[in-house]
C-alpha cells in the first residue's frame, strides 16, 4: 500500500517563519534592553509609543504559533491513526515540557538559578496543549467546537477569582509560589491557550479546500475576529480585565486601547491576533516568489530556530553590557533581573533591533540546513526537532 502524501501548505510554514522572527525581537529585547524597556514596556505610565509598539507586535508571535501548532498537528493526522497521532501529540507536548525546564530554562539564565525558579512559560504551555490534544482529538467535532468556544469565550468570566494556589495559576491566573524549595512561577496559564491550538486543529480542513476557497474563508473569519474583538474593546464590554481610557494624548489613548491583556490572553487579545493571523494565511497563500524563501525555511524547522536563537542571544546581550559597563550580572539570574538604574546604552530600542537583525541572519542558513535534512530524511527522532 503506497503511503499517503500530504501536500504542504506553504502559507503555514512562511506565517510560522514569520511568527518566529518577530518573536525573536521579545527576546532581543530581554537581553539588549534596559529599564522600563525591559521590564515595562506597555505600562503606559512610564513607555513610549516606539517602546509599546515594539513590545505590542510580539504579541502576535505565542497565539500565531499555538495556533499554527494545532493546523499543523491536523496535518500529521493525515498519516497517522488516531491512536498514533494522540502518542505523537503526548510524546512531544512531554519533549517540549522537558526541555522547558531542563536545557531551554538554563540557555534563559546561564546559571542553576534556573533549577529552583522553573518557569511555567511558552514552551510548557505548548506542551500542555500538546498533551490535551492527545486526549481531546477523541471528542466529536462538535463536542470539541463547544469545548473550544466555552475556552475561549468564557474563560474571562473567571477574570475576578483570585487565588495564590499553584493550580489556579495553572488554570487562570499567572502568579507565583512556592512548592517545597522550589519557586514555581506560572506565566502562561494552561485553559486558553489548550483551546487556541484546538481551533488551529478545528481549521485544519480548511487548508486542504481550493486555494481561493480558503483564502476567503481565512479572509472573512479573520477580519470578523478583528472587528468583533475591536468593538468589544471599543465600548469596554467583555473579554478584557482591564479598561481603556481617552487620554489628552493620542499615543498615550492609542496605547491604553491596544494594551490588551497577554497573562493570561484575554478574548480581545486573542480574536485580534488570531484574526491578524487568518488574515496573513489568506494574504500568503498565493506564489509570493523567491523573497519568501528564508521565511519558508525557518517556518519548516520553528523549534530548531528556537532553541538555538536563545543562546545566542543571550551571550550577545552578556557581550554588550560587559563592553559596555564591566558588568552583566542581571544577565546570570531566572528570571532575569533589573539591570542598575545608572546604567544606560544611550539608545532605548537600537541594541534590541540590531541584536535582533544578527540573531536572525545568524540563524537563516543553519535553519535552511536543517530545513534541508528534514525533507531528505524520515527518522523518528527529526518530527521533535
Amino acid at each position: 500500500m503506497s503511503k499517503t502524501v500530504v501536500e504542504r501548505f506553504i502559507a503555514l510554514d512562511i506565517l510560522r517563519g514569520l511568527t518566529i522572527i518577530i518573536m525573536a525581537l521579545d527576546h532581543s529585547r530581554d537581553f539588549f534592553s534596559l529599564g522600563f524597556v525591559a521590564y515595562a514596556p506597555t505600562d503606559i505610565a512610564i513607555t513610549d509609543i516606539e517602546v509599546f509598539l515594539t513590545r505590542w507586535i510580539t504579541h502576535f508571535a505565542a497565539p500565531t504559533f499555538m495556533f499554527l501548532a494545532g493546523i499543523g498537528l491536523y496535518f500529521a493526522s493525515a498519516r497517522r491513526t488516531k491512536a498514533e497521532l494522540a502518542k505523537l501529540a503526548i510524546t512531544r507536548g512531554l519533549w517540549l515540557i522537558f526541555l522547558e525546564l531542563t536545557l531551554v530554562g538554563f540557555f534563559w539564565c546561564f546559571s542553576t538559578d534556573f533549577i529552583y525558579h522553573p518557569k511555567v512559560a511558552v514552551l510548557f504551555a505548548l506542551g500542555i496543549a500538546m498533551i490535551s490534544m492527545g486526549v481531546l482529538i477523541y471528542l466529536p467535532k462538535t463536542v470539541l467546537i463547544a469545548l473550544v468556544a466555552t475556552m475561549l469565550l468564557g474563560h474571562n468570566m473567571l477574570d475576578g477569582i483570585t487565588s495564590d494556589t499553584l493550580l489556579w495559576h495553572l488554570i487562570h491566573e499567572p502568579g507565583e509560589t512556592m512548592l517545597g524549595g522550589l519557586h514555581i512561577r506560572v506565566v502562561y496559564p494552561f485553559v486558553p491557550w489548550i483551546g487556541v491550538m484546538a481551533m488551529g486543529f478545528l481549521f485544519g480542513p480548511v487548508t486542504k479546500m481550493p486555494r481561493l476557497s480558503r483564502q476567503k474563508i481565512f479572509l472573512f473569519v479573520g477580519l470578523s475576529f478583528i472587528t468583533l474583538a475591536l468593538l468589544l474593546r471599543f465600548f469596554n464590554i467583555y473579554g478584557d480585565p482591564t479598561i481603556w481610557n481617552e487620554y489628552n494624548s493620542l499615543s498615550v489613548s492609542v496605547m491604553s486601547f491596544m494594551n490588551f491583556t497577554k497573562y493570561p490572553p484575554s478574548l480581545i487579545y486573542l480574536g485580534v491576533l488570531i484574526g491578524i493571523a487568518m488574515v496573513l494565511l489568506s494574504v500568503l497563500d498565493r506564489d509570493l516568489g523567491a523573497w519568501s524563501n528564508p521565511l519558508k525555511d525557518i517556518g519548516q524547522v520553528p523549534f530548531f530556530f528556537y532553541v538555538i536563537h536563545i543562546p545566542l542571544l543571550h551571550l550577545g546581550g552578556i557581550a554588550l553590557a560587559y563592553y559596555s559597563f564591566g558588568d552583566a550580572s542581571w544577565l546570570f539570574s531566572a528570571p532575569i533581573a533589573k539591570s542598575p538604574e545608572a546604567y544606560s546604552y544611550g539608545s532605548e530600542l537600537l541594541p534590541t533591533y540590531l541584536g535582533w537583525i544578527a540573531v536572525v541572519l545568524l540563524m537563516w542558513y543553519p535553519s535552511k540546513l536543517f530545513a534541508e535534512l528534514k525533507q531528505k530524511r524520515k527518522d523518528w527522532w527529526l518530527s521533535y526537532l
